[in-house]
C-alpha cells in the first residue's frame, strides 16, 4: 500500500502498514489500553464520519520511522521543510515546517500564532551549549536578575515581557526547577509566543517546549571538540559532545553524550564544568506499534559568577565596580576595575545541580492514519547553591542560598485525527493530562517552603478546513489543579514568621480561536485569540525561595484569583522558494488581568487589590534559505507595555514609590514594565562561497529598558528610579571548512567590537551580570 506523506495542509504522518494489523503484545500506560480496544471495535469502523486521515499522538510526535520490515512498503521521505518537524529532520533545516507537539492541528504555515523554531543546525553553528544562550537568537528573549540573584545567574528569562521561566516544557511535559539547562540532548526548541492553552497553565508571554533527540532511521556516530577563549583572565573553556545513533531493522538505538569544563567568558574565578549522558530505546519504528524509552543524566558543579558592582567609587578593599555608562542607580559615576574582575567572595560560592528523567512514549496505529499514544515522564532536579552578592556599598558576610528538590511526574494520552463531515475537512487533537508536581526547599537561617501540586487536565483543539482557502482552528482545555503549601521556620521563629499552610483549589477553563485565509497554498493571513490562567501558587521554578513565613512563597497571594492571560494577534505567514523560506508578520496585544497584590501581610487569606498589565507591538520573522548557498535566520521585534492600575493598587505598593534618581511619585499606573526593550532583533546569516567553505554572521541588538522588579514581583519600582540597563549591539562572525566530507572545522568570533555591556541588573541597579566579550571559539565537527 502507498504511504500517507506530510503535506502543508496535512502535516500529520500515517506510518505505512501490510495488510492487517498486528497484535499489540502486553499492556501500555494510562488510557492507552481502553482506548485502543474501543476505537479499534467495530462500532468505529462503521461509523458514519468518513475517515480521510486521522493521526492520533500525544505526549509528543510520532518517533521517525525507521527502516520497516520487508513485508512494508515505505516512500522515500518529502524533502520539503514545510513537511519536517524537530523529530524527522526538522533539527537540519532552519524552518522546519510542522511542530513536534501532536496537540497542534495544522502546520506552522497555518497556525494563526507566533511559533519560532531554533533548530538543532542554528543552535549547532552559534555555539549555543545552554538552552538560555539559544533563545537569544529569537527577539523579545530579555532577562531579569531575579530577586537580589539568589544564585539564579541569568536564567530568568522573559517572553514579550513576561517572566517565563515557569513555563518551559521537554517533549510537551512541564520541566520545573530554575537551573542552567543544556543543549546536548535536545533537537531544537519551540518557542509559541502570547498565551497559549496548549500545555496549561503558563505566562502571558508564551511558552518554550524543547524536543530532545530519539532513536531515528539511518546509522551515524556524530560529535563535536572544542575550546573557547577570550582576552581576559578567565579560564580556557573546553566541551566534547558524542551522539550516536543505530538502527536494526525497526529497533533503533541513541546514545548522546557531552563533558565540559572551564571558565566564564570574560570573567575571573568562576567556572562552567558539566557532564551529561542521554541514552534512548525505540522499538517499531515504522510499524503500527512503537515504542520508545528515553533516560537522561546530567550534572553540573560550577563555581557561579556573583555579577559586579555597576559604577560608583570603591567603597571598601577589594570592592570595585566597573564602568558601564548610561547603567543602573549611578548611571554617570565611574568604574574602578576591569571587567574581567571577581570579588574574593567568588571562591567560596558553589552553584551544583543533578538532574534526572526519565520518558516512556507508546504510540499505536489503531486503523490506518489513526494513531493513539501515551507518554510517562519523570523528571527529578535536585540543586544546591550559595553564592555571595553585591549590597549597596558592600558585600554582607552572609551570603545567599539555594536548596531546592523538584519532582514531577506526567501522563498524556492524546489522539490526533484526521477526518472528515460532510464538506469540511478536520484534523483533531484531544487527550488527557494527569501530572503531579512536587517542590521542597530549604535555607541555611532553617525556613522551608514545601510545595506539592496536583493537575487534571482534557482538552480538545481541532482545525477545520472549510473551504480551499478558509481554515478554522479553535479547542478548549478545561484544567482542574490542586494546590498545598507549608511553610515553616525550624528554630528561633521570629514574631510573625510562623508556620505556614494553604490549601487552593482551582478549575479554570482555556482555549483559543483562530480564522485563517489562504489566497494561495504558500501564503496564509490570519486573525486569532488565546486565553489561559495562572493560579497562584505555581511557583515550582521561581529564584527566590524558602525565607520567613509567607516571604517563604514570594510572589503567591493567598486567596488571589487566577491570573487571566489574553492574546489578540493578526498576522501573515508566507513561503517563498517550494516552501524553503520561510516569513512572518504579526501584530500583539497581550493582556495579563488579574495582578493581584496584598493589602495585609500575616493574614491568611490576603486583602488583595489587582491590576493589569498589557503588552503590544509588531514581530517580524524570516527563517530558511534563500539561494541553496545563502540561508538565514532572525526576526525583529517592537513592543510597548504598561501597567493600568487605579489608586488602590498604588496605596498597597507605594512604600517603593520615593525618590531616587526621580523624584517621588505617587503613581506606577502607565509605567511600562521593567526589563522590556521597545526594540530588539537578531540576524544570523551564513554562505557557502565554495563546497566546502562557508562565511557568515549575524547581529543582536537589545534596547535599553528600565531597571526594577519583574511582572510577577509583589512590589513595583517605579521607571526611572535606579534608572536603566543600557542597550547593547553585538557583530558576530562565523566560518567553518570541510576537511572531509566528514570532518569540519569551524570557527566563532562573538562580539568582534569587544562591547563592554549588562545583561541585566538587580532591582535596584546596583549591580547586574555582564555580557561576554569578544569571545573566540574553535571547534571540530564530525559525522560518520
Amino acid at each position: 500500500m502507498d504511504c500517507i506523506k506530510n503535506s502543508r495542509d496535512h502535516d500529520g504522518v500515517a506510518p505505512c502498514r501490510g495488510d492487517g494489523s498486528s497484535a499489540v503484545a502486553g499492556t501500555t500506560l494510562g488510557l492507552l489500553p481502553i482506548l485502543a480496544v474501543a476505537m479499534s471495535g467495530s462500532a468505529f469502523a462503521q461509523s458514519s464520519v468518513s475517515v480521510d486521515e486521522i493521526t492520533v499522538g500525544g505526549g509528543g510526535t510520532p518517533a521517525p520511522a525507521a527502516a520497516p520490515a520487508e513485508d512494508y512498503e515505505l516512500e522515500a521521505a518529502p524533502a520539503a521543510p514545510t513537511d519536517l518537524s524537530l523529530r524527522d529532520g526538522g533539527a537540519g533545516v532552519l524552518n522546519p515546517g510542522v511542530s513536534s507537539s501532536a496537540k497542534a492541528t495544522a502546520s506552522l504555515l497555518n497556525t494563526p500564532q507566533t511559533v519560532t523554531v531554533i533548530p538543532g543546525t542554528l543552535i549547532q553553528q552559534r555555539q549555543a551549549t545552554t538552552m538560555v544562550e539559544a533563545l537569544r537568537n529569537t527577539p523579545g528573549i530579555t532577562f531579569d536578575a531575579g530577586e537580589n540573584g539568589f544564585s539564579s545567574g541569568p536564567n530568568q528569562f522573559n517572553i514579550r515581557g513576561f517572566n517565563s521561566v515557569g513555563s518551559l516544557f521537554i517533549d510537551d511535559t512541564r520541566d520545573n526547577g530554575s537551573f542552567t539547562r543544556d543543549t546536548f540532548n535536545i533537537e531544537g526548541i519551540e518557542i509559541v509566543k502570547g498565551a497559549a492553552s496548549d500545555n496549561g497553565r503558563g505566562t502571558a508571554g508564551g511558552y518554550v517546549n524543547t524536543v530532545t533527540k530519539t532513536p531515528q532511521i539511518g546509522n551515524f556516530v556524530a560529535g563535536t571538540a572544542g575550546i573557547g577563549f577570550d582576552e581576559y583572565d578567565s579560564e580556557m573553556r573546553r566541551r566534547a559532545t558524542l551522539d550516536v545513533n543505530q538502527s536494526f531493522g525497526t529497533v533503533g538505538v541513541r546514545l548522546n553524550g557531552m563533558i565540559q569544563d572551564g571558565g566564564v567568558a570574560g570573567r575571573d574565578i568562576a567556572e562552567n564544568d558539566a557532564w551529561g549522558v542521554a541514552p534512548s530505546l525505540a522499538f517499531g519504528l515504522g510499524t503500527g506499534f512503537r515504542a520508545t524509552f528515553a533516560y537522561e543524566h546530567y550534572e553540573r558543579n560550577d563555581v557561579p559568577d556573583m555579577g559586579v558592582r555597576i559604577n560608583g567609587r570603591q567603597t571598601a578593599p577589594n570592592f570595585g565596580s566597573v564602568r558601564i555608562p548610561g547603567a543602573g542607580a549611578r548611571p554617570n559615576d565611574d568604574g574602578t576595575v576591569s571587567r574581567d574582575y571577581a570579588y574574593p567572595q567568588t571562591r567560596l560560592g558553589f552553584d551544583d545541580t543533578v538532574q534526572d528523567a526519565f520518558l516512556a512514549r507508546f504510540e499505536y496505529d489503531i486503523v490506518p492514519g489513526v494513531t493513539i499514544s501515551n507518554q510517562t515522564r519523570w523528571a527529578n532536579v535536585d540543586r544546591e547553591a550559595r553564592t555571595y552578592y553585591v549590597n549597596g556599598a558592600a558585600i554582607p558576610a552572609q551570603p545567599f542560598n539555594y536548596d531546592r528538590n523538584n519532582e514531577t511526574l506526567s501522563n498524556q494520552t492524546n489522539i490526533r485525527a484526521k477526518f472528515n463531515t460532510g464538506p469540511f475537512k478536520h484534523t483533531l487533537s484531544t487527550g488527557v493530562d494527569l501530572s503531579r508536581e512536587e517542590s521542597s526547599a530549604r535555607r541555611a537561617s532553617n525556613q522551608t517552603a514545601n510545595i506539592e501540586i496536583d493537575t487534571v487536565a482534557f482538552y480538545a483543539f481541532d482545525t477545520i478546513e472549510l473551504t480551499r482557502h478558509w481554515q478554522l482552528t479553535g479547542g478548549v482545555r478545561v484544567e482542574h489543579y490542586d494546590l498545598d503549601f507549608a511553610g515553616h521556620q525550624l528554630v528561633n521563629i521570629p514574631a510573625g514568621a510562623g508556620p505556614v499552610q494553604w490549601s487552593d483549589s482551582e478549575t479554570t477553563v482555556g482555549g483559543k480561536i483562530g480564522l485563517a485565509y489562504k489566497p494561495v497554498d504558500n501564503g496564509t493571513f490570519y486573525a486569532s485569540y488565546g486565553l489561559s490562567h495562572l493560579p497562584h501558587g505555581a511557583l515550582l521554578s521561581n529564584p527566590d525561595i524558602a525565607r520567613n513565613g509567607q516571604n517563604g512563597f514570594p510572589g503567591f497571594v493567598p486567596g488571589a484569583d487566577p491570573v487571566e492571560l489574553h492574546n489578540y494577534e493578526i498576522g501573515v505567514k508566507w513561503d517563498w522558494f517550494g516552501g524553503k523560506l520561510s516569513t512572518t508578520a504579526a501584530l500583539f496585544h497581550t493582556e495579563k488581568k488579574n495582578v493581584g497584590y496584598p493589602t495585609t501581610t500575616g493574614v491568611l487569606p490576603a486583602g488583595v487589590v489587582y491590576g493589569k498589565q498589557q503588552v503590544q507591538g509588531l514581530e517580524l520573522g524570516i527563517a530558511g534559505e534563500i539561494t541553496e548557498r545563502w540561508k538565514v535566520y532572525g526576526g525583529l521585534l517592537w513592543m510597548d507595555s504598561e501597567r493600568k492600575h487605579g489608586p488602590a493598587v498604588d496605596a498597597a505598593l507605594n512604600g517603593d514609590y520615593g525618590a531616587g534618581l526621580i523624584p517621588a511619585v505617587t503613581t506606577t499606573n502607565g509605567d511600562e514594565l521593567a526589563y522590556t526593550p521597545n526594540f530588539s532583533a537578531t540576524l544570523w546569516m551564513t554562505y557557502d562561497l565554495t563546497d566546502k567553505f562557508t562565511f557568515g554572521g549575524g547581529i543582536q541588538y537589545v534596547g535599553d529598558s528600565w531597571v526594577g522588579r519583574p511582572d510577577d514581583a509583589l512590589r513595583v519600582i517605579p521607571n526611572g528610579k535606579f534608572g536603566k540597563v543600557p542597550d547593547y549591539f553585538l557583530v558576530n562572525l562565523y566560518a567553518s571548512y570541510d576537511i572531509t566530507d566528514n570532518i569540519e572545522l569551524s570557527l566563532n568570533v562573538d562580539n568582534v567590537f569587544d562591547e563592554e555591556y549588562v545583561q541585566t541588573l538587580n532591582w535596584n541597579g546596583n549591580w547586574g551580570y555582564l555580557g561576554a566579550p569578544r569571545t573566540y571559539w574553535l571547534s571540530a565537527n564530525f559525522k560518520y
